[in-house]
């Protein structure tokens, strides 16, 4: 990274911890569990702080946790913070939660030719206990994988598959928080089952892959940029579970920050003309 990248991407950083301490907070006062994630996990594993090029940090609750944060979040945010979530708007599409700083900007041109404007955040993901039972196991990864066809929209193909998929988005409309919703009741009826696994359905990783469930069951606190945070207690496990490795290093090729084209850390992007 350049010296003009190092500093975007630390200022970043520490707009995203302002963010966390008062989520930390928030979760303490109402018994909350919850835990680093995904490249947070590895930044905390390796560097006791955040990645060097990791331009946000990552949450992750099981469905309970969650659903009392959502309850109470709105209402113990500071003024300029806001939680968005397809719960919140049906205009919000994805499938996890973001606390977002309203006094400042990100904008990122994506691949796809499209723009995307919003705040510095902290993305919040769900786990849900899935039965082990197989059939029980098919039918909700089915259901996980209708989300996905929502998620990424109509596809320009007139082969069957592709038809039938552009067909059913139709009828649910996109964005389509209605089923997004449809799905999240099922999963939690799957709460009450005595043998299961954990897995992210509803999520910025989102895979189906199966976690123990004694990873999501325990929980420690762990040095993050010198504060004392929440975490799976057997956190390389999740780790191992997760990257399908044991050497979580990246190469310096991946060790890339996201391009955003526009970054401003004092005005808010709802007030950008």
């Amino acid at each position: 990274m350049t010296e003009h990248e190092t500093n975007e991407v630390r200022n970043i950083q520490i707009k995203c911890l302002e963010i966390l301490e008062i989520i930390d907070n928030i979760c303490k006062r109402h018994n909350i569990k919850y835990s680093l994630c995904g490249g947070s996990v590895v930044g905390a594993h390796l560097y006791q702080g955040c990645l060097p090029w990791d331009d946000d940090i990552d949450l992750m609750m099981t469905r309970p946790n969650y659903n009392k944060f959502i309850s109470v979040c709105r209402d113990e945010l500071p003024v300029g913070l806001t939680m968005e979530n397809y719960n919140c708007s049906d205009e919000y599409y994805t499938l996890f939660t973001k606390v977002i700083n309203q006094n400042t900007t990100l904008i990122q041109h994506m691949d796809d030719g499209s723009t995307v404007k919003s705040g510095i955040f902290v993305d919040i993901t769900v786990y849900d206990k899935i039965p082990n039972n197989k059939f029980i196991r098919a039918f909700d990864i089915f259901l996980w994988k209708l989300s996905q066809w929502c998620l990424i929209g109509k596809l320009d193909k007139k082969d069957i598959k592709s038809r039938v998929r552009n067909g059913f988005i139709s009828m649910m409309g996109v964005p389509s928080t209605r089923y997004y919703r449809f799905l999240q009741k099922v999963l939690e009826k799957n709460h009450r089952a005595k043998q299961y696994t954990y897995s992210e359905f509803f999520g910025s990783f989102c895979n189906t892959k199966p976690y123990d469930k004694d990873i999501f069951e325990n929980y420690t606190t762990i040095n993050f940029e010198g504060s004392e945070y929440m975490i799976v207690r057997d956190y390389v496990k999740y780790l191992e579970c997760r990257y399908d490795r044991k050497d979580f290093r990246e190469p310096k090729e991946r060790q890339v920050p996201s391009h955003y084209s526009y970054v401003n850390l004092e005005k808010g992007y709802l007030d950008l003309d």
